[in-house]
């Protein structure tokens, strides 16, 4: 996972303006079954969105990093629509009037959106009804929007996503653990393509380390045009639009060298 900047990319005001109708819809509705029936006769709406919001990050699932080309991906109402569902599988309530809200869409592949489902789990101040502060809600999914979200994930070479806090009993464990199961981030197929990028990241990390110990006794001009030939590489596989730039960058933090720490600021 890795920080999505949704805020500065708003849909076009024509699909803005044509959304906020359907929620005042939604608003003078009488009841949850004339919502219902509203929310699905319009749910054309988002899937307008799901190029252009594909487009953010080079085609990857916000949560996973996987590129899904050919496979049914999602436009995830973050903030379920019509119910959502807490850790004892109990339904609290959905977020019928964010279900044309462009903030509250996720583009997700297929592997997380089918286990994500409507959980939704609120530890306190969940929001009810329409005017609520969403703001304030303790949540307990990690949100690919939030810019402080992501970090809380750890990778490692086998390509596992685990908590970074290790203290079982902080909410910054609890937040990622529960996340990384609801959405399925150690599926086997999103774990190989990690350990590939993790494991190519450690080639390059060994090789620059080396050629830069030799240029130290030997300074060689054409050894520094392959460092660099190197480190643009390594730039490159932590880009954002990097499919699994996420455990790259883990890997280059991981490893102590101040070069690296130097290439993650210029990804």
């Amino acid at each position: 996972m890795i920080f999505i900047d949704l805020e500065n990319n708003a849909p076009n005001i024509d699909w803005i303006n044509r959304a906020d109708t359907v929620t005042q819809s939604l608003v003078r509705a009488a009841d949850h079954a004339a919502r219902k029936v509203i929310i699905e006769a319009n749910e054309g709406l988002w899937g307008e969105l799901k190029g252009y919001l594909s487009k953010i990050r080079n085609r990857k699932c916000w949560y996973s990093e996987s590129i899904n080309d050919g496979a049914h991906c999602h436009v995830d109402h973050f903030r379920p629509k019509l119910k959502a569902v807490d850790e004892n599988k109990v339904d609290q309530g959905g977020y019928w009037w964010l279900a044309f809200n462009w903030l509250n869409y996720r583009y997700a592949g297929p592997a997380v959106n089918v286990r994500k489902k409507d959980y939704f789990p609120v530890v306190q101040n969940k929001a009810n009804r329409y005017g609520d502060n969403i703001a304030i809600e303790d949540i307990l999914l990690l949100d690919p929007i939030n810019i402080s979200d992501p970090s809380k994930l750890a990778y490692d070479s086998e390509g596992r996503v685990s908590p970074r806090f290790t203290d079982p009993n902080s909410r910054d464990y609890k937040r990622a653990f529960y996340s990384i199961e609801k959405y399925n981030l150690n599926l086997e197929g999103l774990k190989e393509g990690r350990r590939q990028k993790y494991s190519k990241t450690t080639l390059l990390i060994l090789k620059i380390q080396s050629q830069l110990a030799l240029q130290v006794i030997n300074h060689d001009l054409a050894r520094d045009a392959e460092i660099a030939r190197m480190m643009k590489e390594l730039r490159d596989l932590a880009h954002p639009d990097s499919e699994y730039s996420a455990s790259v960058k883990f890997c280059l933090k991981s490893c102590g060298h101040d070069w690296a720490s130097d290439l993650l600021m210029a990804a």
